[in-house]
């Protein structure tokens, strides 16, 4: 697997992980998890509080801090890329 070093990568693993038949079946994990899954899968997890939803990554060198209780649902591409590029985008000092 391949670290996401940049925001606009995100869309393609996305598209990416949604379509790998080696996952197990997305559908039976949590929101949670499957937030978890995904980023443990693409970026290099920072810190994972499994009793919280709190989940840090780094991306291009920095840090996010990512609250995924408040993420849409993860199968809902329509609203979950935008919200995650929202929240990388708007804690991003670019």
């Amino acid at each position: 697997m391949k670290n996401v070093s940049v925001i606009n990568d995100i869309p393609q693993v996305y598209a990416d992980f949604m379509e790998n038949s080696r996952y197990p079946k997305l559908e039976s994990l949590s929101n949670w998890g499957k937030n978890r899954f995904f980023f443990s899968t693409y970026f290099n997890v920072i810190e994972d509080w499994h009793h919280t939803e709190q989940i840090v990554i780094e991306l291009n060198q920095q840090h996010y801090s990512l609250d995924t209780g408040h993420a849409p649902d993860f199968m809902d591409q329509e609203k979950y890329l935008p919200w995650l590029m929202s929240e990388l985008q708007h804690q991003c000092v670019c």
